[in-house]
């Protein structure tokens, strides 16, 4: 593995673990509680991310081995979002070990765990083309950091869409917003505004092992039934008497299914690039109105 991407993702775990320190406030033992979570999060990350990839993709992991699959230091062979969900619970654990309650321990993490979901794309960028985009020819876009050069010697050097750089970006904006605006639901909310612009960047990504049947993205599907999960708690928190309670839910559904077009005319199609992803652009624009909808229909209920 990159030694630059390792001193890099360390540095950026600190840094995230000073900044849950400071957000830790309220907490019993702060200092533990950020140390532990720090400690746990590196450990259950790195576990859970290739046990992630092993189940979506056990068909490879059977044939290369498990062994092997295990042991490998490609970062092809692990899930990104299989090593939040390790964080995640890691926050969770450091809590239950300090005698927090997990949600308010969880909600107190959030804004950090975006900051370090930012810092942990920003640091895709050492991994040449795990994280990257179409092939850009265009010579004026040929710039850092919309795309990222790919030097193949000889003077030869192809420049991709640098994807890694978007989803760090929008990240990182998530962590401002959690950090200034989120008062209540600050965990739930935060990780579905993580959650949401990454459905379009999963498709943008040039290649990727975690999919199935061709065109289905795996962390794509997982970050849309998140989604979906939340709008539909949304409606069962807002109560029987909140008028279209299930609107946003309602419109979650069909958003996933116009998201399932848009793969499917992507790879299958010759429409235009331009339109199908605008098309997505609107949906996820949707999703977060939806979401802004379903949360005042709980604030409205006090």
């Amino acid at each position: 593995m990159n030694s630059s991407y390792l001193i890099f993702m360390l540095g950026s775990a600190m840094i995230t673990a000073g900044v849950h320190y400071l957000l830790a406030g309220g907490m019993k033992k702060r200092g533990l509680l950020a140390a532990l979570t720090f400690v746990f999060g590196a450990v259950l990350g790195v576990i859970c991310a290739k046990l992630m990839y092993g189940l979506i993709c056990i068909q490879d992991v059977l044939l290369d081995g498990i062994e092997e699959t295990l042991l490998s230091d490609s970062m092809e062979c692990l899930s990104f979002f299989g090593g939040a969900a390790g964080v995640i619970l890691g926050a969770a654990l450091a809590a239950k070990c300090t005698g927090n309650k997990v949600m308010k321990a969880l909600d107190a993490y959030a804004p950090a765990g975006a900051l370090m979901a930012a810092l942990a794309r920003f640091a895709e960028y050492f991994l040449g083309t795990v994280c990257v985009g179409r092939m850009i020819e265009e010579e004026a876009l040929q710039f850092f950091p919309l795309a990222l050069g790919v030097d193949y010697g000889y003077g030869y050097t192809e420049w991709y869409l640098a994807v890694f750089m978007l989803a760090g970006i929008a990240a990182l904006i998530v962590f401002l917003v959690s950090l200034n605006r989120f008062k209540e639901k600050r965990f739930i909310r935060t990780l579905f505004y993580l959650c949401l612009p990454q459905i379009i960047f999963e498709s943008l990504r040039n290649y990727n092992r975690l999919t199935w049947t061709q065109f289905v993205r795996v962390e794509q599907l997982a970050c849309m039934l998140y989604i979906e999960a939340v709008l539909v708690l949304y409606g069962v928190w807002a109560g029987k008497g909140a008028k279209n309670r299930f609107l946003p839910a309602l419109v979650g559904l069909v958003c996933s299914g116009l998201f399932v077009g848009v793969e499917f005319a992507l790879d299958k199609t010759n429409l235009p690039h331009v339109l199908t992803y605008a098309v997505m652009i609107a949906g996820l624009a949707a999703l977060g109105v939806m979401e802004h909808l379903g949360f005042k229909k709980i604030k409205d209920r006090r």
